[in-house]
């Protein structure tokens, strides 16, 4: 069975909220902190928007605005 870290929240009256490095098909535990039952959540996914697609029209701004000063403080520096 693979395993992978999952995040887990226990039902007590605190909701600790702690990671483990378990199997895929773990979907309670014992909480570590209070030792209620705890359940499997679903972790929130970490994005990253890209700004040089165009698909995002304010990172696409923000970006050629930074990639513009950028470019100028090397032409400065090399003249």
């Amino acid at each position: 069975m693979p395993k992978r870290i999952f995040e887990f929240v226990c039902v007590g009256e605190e909701n600790h909220l702690f990671e483990k490095f378990t199997d895929t098909e773990t979907k309670t535990l014992v909480c570590p902190h209070c030792g209620e039952l705890s359940n499997r959540i679903i972790s929130t996914p970490r994005i990253a928007l890209d700004g040089c697609s165009g698909d995002f029209p304010g990172e696409t701004i923000k970006w050629e605005r930074k990639r513009a000063e950028k470019l100028s403080q090397e032409r400065k520096k090399n003249s």
